[in-house]
């Protein structure tokens, strides 16, 4: 007997549905990378410029800053019309059911790549998840991951993918979804590309947009190889004891709502609530660390002033009148954090360092790696601003 043709041609919509999702998600991801990149390059050249303004005399050096700064506005908003169309829809924070959110993933992928997938037994491996596991985020980033993740993997397998699904209880509770194929081992593991490296492979696209959607909930994707080929591991935390699953007791989808409402944390409120105003004292030895730091800071409104010798930091004039600084670790800055203290400076203090340092070297001290994402800088130093003891 002939194959149904119906079912043919809904396998092949469903192949090329799933194709076009991935494509959309890359093409926005290689948008948001040159974004990124470049803004860090633009804060870079801003930031240096705004710095030669301050110090030049001569009214024709301070001429052609301007004329350069005004070309790099133009850039600036050109970049911003490429974020415009290559921005992703916010993601949505609520507490989702971790099965719930893996099931339908992985259905998506066996319906469109049931032919690239190991067969295995998808509801005997979603078992693995407990019914009362759930997470923070957006349940659509999973399928966002795994569709990225497996095309990772579809292109250099020579026979199907193989899914494992696990979870871990206890104090560091998570699931983890691991794809492996058998591809052999790679010269060449996948990496996020970047303009900032000189290396800007394009095949990385699909393990920097999983990495993204991962990244927007807590989550994280990893790419390892053995003698077989190459292995895909997600991985979230995840709660137990928060009953927001539609199953019932044998693990099949119901239709009843969850038992009780689960309160979140309104993030979207957070992230447009306007920070109140500060003043901000950046030492580090690095011209193009203070540049970059100056253009950023300056850019949402903060007061910056600068400091090339962290070393010489504790004897800035009016370090009592800042709300928080940036210090690098080198170049004495730790010393002269230990003199700050001594003396009974309560300045909270952003200590950046590129070696490991301890979390916390005082109530008003944070510690962090450099380079450290710029993103992030706003919400480490308000809360940092918010520990300055007020008269």
């Amino acid at each position: 007997m002939g194959s149904d043709p119906n079912s043919t041609d809904s396998k092949l919509l469903a192949v090329h549905a799933l194709r076009d999702l991935e494509e959309s998600e890359r093409s926005r991801q290689l948008g948001g990378l040159l974004v990124h990149d470049l803004n860090n390059v633009l804060f870079a050249l801003l930031g240096r410029v705004q710095l030669l303004q301050r110090r030049a005399k001569d009214p024709e050096v301070t001429k052609a800053a301007a004329e350069i700064l005004e070309t790099a506005r133009a850039i600036e908003s050109q970049v911003k019309v490429l974020y415009a169309a290559c921005r992703r829809d916010e993601p949505t924070v609520e507490r989702s059911n971790a099965r719930e959110a893996v099931t339908a993933a992985l259905r998506e992928c066996v319906a469109g790549l049931a032919s690239a997938i190991r067969p295995i037994d998808l509801d005997g491996a979603l078992a693995a998840i407990s019914l009362d596991a759930s997470f923070e985020g957006d349940a659509d980033q999973i399928a966002v991951a795994i569709r990225q993740a497996m095309s990772i993997h579809r292109g250099r397998a020579r026979g199907p993918i193989g899914v494992e699904v696990t979870m871990t209880t206890g104090d560091d509770a998570h699931v983890q979804i691991c794809l492996h194929d058998d591809g052999g081992p790679t010269d060449h593991l996948p990496a996020i590309p970047s303009l900032l490296n000189g290396k800007f492979d394009l095949t990385g696209l699909p393990l920097a947009a999983a990495h993204r959607s991962m990244r927007d909930f807590g989550g994280s994707i990893a790419c390892t190889q053995d003698a077989r080929g190459l292995c895909t591991t997600l991985r979230f935390d995840v709660r137990r004891g928060i009953t927001v699953a539609r199953f019932d007791a044998t693990g099949a989808q119901k239709s009843a709502q969850p038992s009780f409402d689960v309160t979140t944390h309104d993030h979207a409120s957070t992230r447009n609530s306007a920070p109140p105003p500060r003043r901000v004292l950046i030492a580090d030895d690095d011209v193009a660390v203070r540049a970059v730091l100056v253009a950023a800071l300056e850019a949402i409104g903060d007061d910056v002033d600068t400091i090339a010798d962290p070393g010489a930091c504790d004897t800035h004039p009016e370090l009592p009148d800042f709300d928080v600084m940036i210090l690098d670790a080198g170049g004495g800055g730790i010393e002269a954090l230990a003199r700050l203290r001594a003396r009974g400076v309560d300045l909270p203090v952003l200590l950046a360092s590129g070696d490991d340092l301890a979390p916390s070297l005082d109530p008003l001290t944070q510690t962090i790696s450099k380079p450290f994402p710029l993103n992030r800088l706003d919400r480490v130093l308000a809360s940092l601003a918010a520990l300055k003891p007020r008269a």
